[in-house]
């Protein structure tokens, strides 16, 4: 029997499937959004089908806490782009300004 868990100190705590770091939402995002076949995926994953299955189930019966899931990763994904292009910026400025 497949289980999807959740652990604060795995993967931020996103559901998961059980015993692996795969979670929910990277089965979502490869069947659901890219339309990968949940039978390659699981192979790809060295996981059962099934826990392809389950993850998605879950991900459906649990739809608005995992778009809301979804949607603060993606924040954080932004946040993480726009410090890292402010850094690039600050140390080109320095480059350019440092005397040769």
């Amino acid at each position: 029997m497949v289980s999807i868990v959740c652990d604060e100190t795995i993967r931020s705590g996103s559901p998961r499937i059980e015993g692996t770091r795969i979670t929910v939402l990277d089965i979502k995002q490869r069947v659901i959004d890219s339309g990968e076949d949940p039978f390659a995926v699981a192979t790809e994953y060295d996981i059962e089908v099934a826990a392809v299955f389950e993850a998605l189930a879950y991900f459906y019966d649990n739809a608005e806490a995992m778009r809301e899931r979804e949607t603060a990763r993606a924040e954080r994904r932004r946040q993480r782009e726009r410090e890292s292009a402010q850094l690039r910026d600050e140390l080109e400025e320095q480059r350019v300004t440092e005397p040769q």
